[in-house]
């Protein structure tokens, strides 16, 4: 399983909400260079340097794994050695994905076992999800003297989309806003019809390439799953986090439509049926538990769908962790840059939010934090490579290196860590992308949908039922089962959730 957690993208999670608005200033935040004195200016002196962190209080923070991590202790311990400065520890609460939705509704539901910080944006719990449930404490008033810091580490506009009717209920992760579709495809074999890794290509292409393939290697098939499902993605629209009314247009658009009536979803399924008519899917798609690194290198499948802010590091980052050397092909040529999808929150359980705010601060603004989270630590979990990057130390890999190596995904800052296994300049080709992408109208915006509760979960079920069954080519009647699609949506009340969506985008936007 720790080798399949490399794979894991975080999907949109259906979610019932509170529209976003704007807070009032916050007070000034201290330099992120002195430490001591920010806790001062927060109204509490640092205390003296414990030589026992075990005596501190402790903050505890979910860790999302593949499979329970060994090294947990050491990596506690040494960020409770940085943070014992601020006068707490902290504890680590490793949680496997599989049971991440369960385990966390348990730890967020009080007693002594709850957690202090968590992330939503995993297990079915999302940013709406934990604010409606009275999960998510009011931060502004334990951030205040830290904001500034955040805002500059993490971008303005992220720590925005935390806001509800002007509180900030959460942190947004600063990760790649902007991410385009790709094709994971062995490199041996693209090489062989002129392909190599970052190239670009479209799906009237990428069909063709698919022929070609099919033709001298009948017997095995292109396209396996990626998290129990095909997950071709569609970066031309902002999901708006569900895809239940997209933003068109790269998110320039102003106009909320229902995505799965749409030409871009229409033409998507023309090609899932010439694909299923080639014989593109690995047979039982939707019910095959491996992951990428277990069917490519074997010969079982050539390749599967994924996306990335650039090829590219994809294909680096697939070379790494399906054991074969991988190329990844850019489907579409630009991307819209939208809301995060994953936020850092205090419990508002927590006995000390205080800590658990300068938690937060060390998480978006350290290095040194930052770098233990997603990289564990120097001689035990990577070697520090000529250019500065960090790489599994000689003989380890994901799978038998006892940290969540590949945390990035989760981090708060991914951004100020240190590269693992990729270029020195990863992180600035990341943050570049973002600022290039086309930012959605609709960045920041959260959606109350709770006047539509009853036509979400109808839909929801009608979306579960026919989507992947589609996009994975699993139906005999492809057409036919398309137009049911869509009937049984607008019977489900589609176009309320559309006309709700709209009506909360144009508040957003001073209509």
């Amino acid at each position: 399983m720790k080798k399949k957690v490399m794979a894991l993208v975080l999907s949109s999670l259906m979610a019932v909400g509170l529209l976003a608005g704007c807070a009032s200033a916050p007070a000034a935040a201290p330099a992120a260079s002195e430490p001591a004195a920010a806790v001062e200016e927060a109204g509490e002196a640092a205390p003296e340097a414990a030589a026992d962190t075990a005596d501190l209080p402790k903050i505890s923070m979910d860790i999302i794994c593949g499979s329970i991590p060994s090294e947990t202790p050491s990596i506690e311990a040494a960020l409770s050695e940085i943070t014992k400065e601020y006068g707490f520890r902290v504890e680590l609460i490793p949680i496997e994905i599989g049971n991440s939705g369960t385990q966390l509704n348990l730890l967020l539901s009080g007693g002594d076992d709850t957690l202090d910080v968590y992330w939503s944006g995993v297990g079915g719990l999302t940013f709406n999800t934990v604010v409606n449930a009275g999960q998510a404490l009011e931060l502004d008033e334990y951030v205040a003297p830290y904001l500034d810091d955040i805002k500059s580490a993490l971008g303005e506009n992220v720590v925005n989309a935390g806001y509800i009717n002007g509180k900030l209920m959460g942190l947004g992760r600063l990760l790649d806003q902007a991410s385009t579709p790709v094709y994971n495809l062995r490199a041996d074999i693209a090489a062989q019809y002129g392909y190599k890794n970052g190239d670009k290509i479209n799906l009237e292409l990428l069909t063709e390439l698919f022929e070609k393939i099919r033709a001298d290697y009948p017997d095995t098939p292109l396209i396996g799953p990626m998290n129990g499902a095909p997950n071709i993605g569609d970066c031309r629209v902002d999901a708006l986090s569900n895809r239940l009314g997209v933003l068109p247009e790269y998110g320039q658009s102003e106009t909320v439509i229902d995505y799965y009536s749409s030409d871009y979803f229409a033409e998507l399924v023309d090609y899932f049926t010439k694909w299923k008519e080639m014989g593109c899917y690995i047979p039982d798609i939707l019910n095959t538990t491996d992951a990428p690194s277990d069917y490519i290198p074997s010969g079982k499948c050539f390749g599967c769908f994924a996306s990335h802010f650039s090829a590219e590091m994809n294909g680096i980052w697939a070379s790494q962790n399906y054991g074969c050397d991988m190329a990844s092909l850019q489907i579409y040529d630009s991307a819209v840059a939208v809301t995060p999808g994953a936020f850092y929150h205090i419990n508002p359980a927590c006995k000390n939010p205080d800590k658990a705010a300068t938690w937060l601060w060390l998480m978006a603004t350290n290095k040194d934090v930052v770098n233990l989270l997603i990289n564990g630590i120097e001689g035990q979990d990577y070697q520090v490579l000529e250019d500065g990057t960090f790489a599994y130390l000689d003989g380890k890999d994901v799978a038998t290196t006892g940290w969540c190596m590949g945390y990035s995904w989760c981090a708060l800052n991914s951004s100020i860590s240190t590269p693992f296994n990729y270029p020195a300049d990863y992180y600035e080709q990341m943050l570049n992308a973002n600022k290039t992408a086309n930012q959605s109208k609709a960045f920041g915006c959260m959606f109350d949908l709770t006047g539509v509760a009853d036509e979400v979960t109808a839909c929801t079920n009608v979306v579960n039922q026919y989507f992947n069954a589609l996009e994975g080519g699993a139906v005999d009647d492809m057409a036919g089962a398309y137009e049911q699609f869509k009937a049984d949506l607008q019977t489900a009340g589609i176009d309320k959730i559309v006309a709700a969506k709209q009506e909360q985008l144009d508040a957003f936007l001073g209509k």
